[in-house]
């Protein structure tokens, strides 16, 4: 009898602890996810190249599918917006601080302000963006950037992330491509009047 109470009671508390288990991991998931979908640098940045560019054409597109990550996962980029005839391109590109925490390992004197980006076409043609703004939200750092005088006839423009002052190579790995020429693209809806 005093068996079958103990044996019960082990069973209701192995009942509670995965019910709480299962509790944690859920909010774990829920916390990540809300981490990841950061609406950070979302929207169009309106500075006086977008509008030079905007009064010669204003047929600004976007991707019909809107992220891409690199092979490493270490940067991710959204929100690309452009006007092709005029060679300008707006976008937001995010990075997981804890690849920077991996690279500290080796190099611990190296600083975050040391990376940069530089953006590659099909035939080699390296591009250099202006950094609109920056903004930390949790274990990631976003940048929103624009360029002019962009090719966009080439078969594809993919953002390199360079580390500065440090011989790791991570550009291969955290090289992703934001622009393939055969895309789907569709109208950019603006949620403000370009002047």
């Amino acid at each position: 009898m005093e068996e079958n109470k103990t044996a019960k009671r082990v069973g209701v508390i192995i009942k509670i602890s995965l019910t709480v288990a299962l509790f944690v991991f859920i909010g774990a998931l829920v916390f990540r996810m809300c981490q990841a979908s950061h609406k950070a640098l979302e929207e169009l940045e309106i500075t006086p190249a977008l509008k030079e560019a905007y009064k010669s054409s204003d047929d600004l597109r976007t991707h019909a599918v809107n992220d891409e990550f690199s092979e490493n996962g270490a940067v991710y980029a959204y929100s690309l917006v452009y006007i092709e005839s005029e060679g300008y391109l707006q976008f937001t590109v995010r990075y997981n601080k804890r690849h920077i925490d991996e690279v500290k390992l080796t190099y611990p004197e190296f600083d975050e302000k040391n990376i940069r980006y530089e953006l590659v076409d099909a035939k080699g043609k390296t591009y250099t963006p202006t950094v609109l703004k920056t903004e930390d939200k949790y274990n990631y750092r976003y940048f929103k950037m624009e360029l002019s005088g962009v090719d966009f006839s080439t078969d594809t423009l993919s953002v390199k992330m360079i580390l500065d002052g440090i011989d790791i190579n991570v550009g291969e790995k955290s090289t992703l491509v934001i622009h393939r020429i055969d895309d789907t693209y569709i109208p950019y809806e603006l949620k403000e009047k370009i002047d």
